[in-house]
């Protein structure tokens, strides 16, 4: 069945590869983003987060508008900030806060009750969902609560399957301008690739982290309609 499939944060890396993957399997694509990747057979509606509540909700409410009757819904969104708390201003951890876990909401609230059809969810997170590291306590905070938005959205019986994965680390224009040694980071490709595969088949719920050295797939947590294990 083909389906109208929003990715937030289908400007680069995985998700532009993703948004890839489903054009070419011939679903409706919607990219959302700050800067239009220009990807043939896809539709872009720019979205900017900031660290202004108020003008989040109007241009995700822009968005829904523009891309109704979304099925499935691909959040991807997220970038690197660094330091200690105290190093981070208040327009700084306001601006995580929105990126990692208020526009999600937002938007699955909105598709949510739009659809006519149960809402099928991806959040990709990180290996910062599982793991603490002193100069990214809001990054950390923010990638933890997606995982756990996602774990807590699927108990809702009118919310389709769910799924969360968290990679470990991905050479991507994530870390363009860092001193970070991206050598051993996985591949964007591959973990699209993980991405689709994890997705499929008979599920409620699944949770998996994509680990490097050597790359490989883990899944963490798997339930059926019954919240049930698989």
């Amino acid at each position: 069945m083909k389906k109208n499939i929003l990715i937030v944060g289908g400007s680069s890396g995985v998700g532009k590869i993703l948004a890839e993957h489903y054009v070419a399997e011939g679903h409706t694509v919607c990219i959302s983003g700050r800067k239009n990747p220009k990807l043939a057979g896809a539709r872009f509606q720019p979205l900017s987060v900031s660290d202004q509540s108020s003008d989040l909700a109007r241009d995700i409410d822009h968005l829904v508008r523009q891309f109704p009757t979304v099925n499935t819904l691909i959040y991807a969104a997220g970038y690197l900030q660094r330091g200690y708390i105290d190093d981070l201003d208040d327009r700084a951890l306001q601006t995580m806060v929105n990126v990692g876990l208020l526009a999600p909401m937002m938007l699955i609230q909105r598709l949510k009750a739009s659809t006519s059809t149960p809402l099928k969810i991806m959040l990709i997170t990180s290996s910062s969902q599982h793991t603490p590291r002193a100069l990214e306590p809001a990054y950390c905070a923010t990638k933890s609560g997606l995982g756990m938005l996602g774990a807590s959205l699927v108990r809702d019986n009118n919310i389709g399957k769910v799924l969360v994965v968290a990679p470990s680390g991905i050479d991507t224009p994530f870390w363009a301008g860092t001193d970070e040694d991206t050598s051993t980071m996985l591949d964007a490709d591959w973990v699209a690739e993980q991405i689709v595969k994890l997705s499929s088949g008979a599920f409620k719920y699944k949770y998996a982290k994509l680990l490097r050295a050597p790359a490989r797939s883990e899944i963490v947590e798997c339930m059926d309609n019954n919240f049930q294990p698989i």
